[in-house]
């Protein structure tokens, strides 16, 4: 009879190996190699951070280099996933990048959980994640050309609050107002810095307030964001000169930017730590945020949580509110109230629609 033994070393596959053995074990090691075998074509795919989504391919950047892919179709379909700039992803590989540099193909198999996100939530539609694995949100707004409105820049930071990421406030073309607006411009900025949020008031055009800037981006990943027009591109530039991301001027008939970024980009700096480039925002939607929620945006109001004289206070007409009473003495700011205020009208509102909606 001939011998069917089969020797370590020998070449012999999994399947043979399994044939040799009793029954039992023959099982178990054919179920152990199966797993291996997916270990194995695990390992072999590649983990990189997606830089870039252009239509429905995406740039993700590995330690191999650069690469344009696909999203995996029965990934999106199990799980509709819609990826973000700042993902990471494993991806299969399919042409290696170009020793000239030109980027390889693969296709993502795979979404690695997901750090933080910073995401825009629109009514009645799927939150949009504008980036993920973020360490913090630069919020960019001109002090003219175009100005800045408080009532945003409160609507941003309470949506950053809700994400749970930390948020830095820069006020770029300082060279713009004279020195009695220049007053108004550092009264809005304590505000801010009284909270606890970092604000730096900068000129990309003649470089005031950039080595400041450079600090708050080294060793971190950054989402910029603000309106268009109020000069993102022109300060990353200016904070890393060579980057040459597109810059456009303001519209002169409405006022408004123009959108010259016109899709997230993560971009890594020389200096150390990441940045992401987003379009201009003319809104930030926060659909998702009920009354208590609004509240915990604002730090102010949130810290006199527990002081009004009824647990459900809104503060607005309840007897006893210490919100209220703080505003009045002058510890609130009353633009930022305002500000809750309207927030918290739209949450109800809103609150309102869906329960009209669901009795239909």
């Amino acid at each position: 009879m001939r011998d069917s033994t089969v020797t370590p070393g020998s070449g012999a596959s999994i399947a043979t190996l399994a044939g040799a053995l009793p029954f039992g074990v023959r099982g178990s090691l054919t179920t152990l190699g199966w797993c291996a075998s997916r270990i194995l074509w695990r390992v072999s795919r590649l983990r990189g951070t997606v830089t870039k989504i252009v239509g429905t391919s995406s740039e993700v950047q590995t330690p191999r280099g650069a690469y344009r892919c696909d999203l995996r179709a029965r990934l999106f379909r199990r799980s509709k996933v819609r990826l973000a700039v700042g993902d990471e992803v494993l991806l299969e590989e399919r042409v290696a990048p170009g020793e000239d540099g030109t980027p390889g193909r693969g296709v993502i198999e795979e979404l690695c959980p997901r750090r933080t996100v910073l995401r825009r939530t629109r009514d009645f539609k799927r939150d949009q994640v504008l980036c993920a694995n973020l360490d913090q949100v630069v919020l960019v707004v001109a002090v003219l050309d175009p100005p800045y409105k408080r009532s945003f820049m409160d609507r941003v930071l309470v949506g950053v609050e809700r994400d749970g990421l930390a948020a830095v406030v820069v006020f770029n073309k300082r060279d713009l107002a004279d020195e009695e607006y220049l007053e108004v411009i550092e009264e809005d900025a304590g505000v801010y810095a009284g909270l606890g949020y970092r604000v730096l008031l900068v000129s990309a055009r003649e470089g005031t307030g950039l080595e400041e800037l450079r600090e708050v981006f080294h060793g971190k990943v950054s989402a910029v964001v603000g309106p268009s027009g109020v000069g993102k591109s022109t300060l990353l530039n200016a904070v890393q000169p060579g980057l040459r991301l597109r810059t456009g001027e303001v519209s002169a008939q409405d006022g408004r930017g123009r959108h010259t970024t016109t899709a997230a980009e993560l971009v890594r700096l020389d200096g150390g730590g990441y940045v992401v480039d987003t379009p201009g925002l003319r809104g930030f939607g926060l659909w998702d945020l009920g009354p208590e929620e609004v509240a915990a945006g604002f730090r102010e109001i949130a810290a006199l949580r527990g002081a009004c004289r009824f647990a459900d206070c809104r503060h607005r007409a309840e007897p006893d509110c210490a919100v209220r009473a703080a505003v009045e003495a002058g510890e609130v700011d009353s633009e930022r109230f305002e500000s809750y205020l309207r927030l918290l009208e739209d949450s109800e509102a809103r609150a309102a629609e869906r329960q009209a909606a669901r009795r239909r």
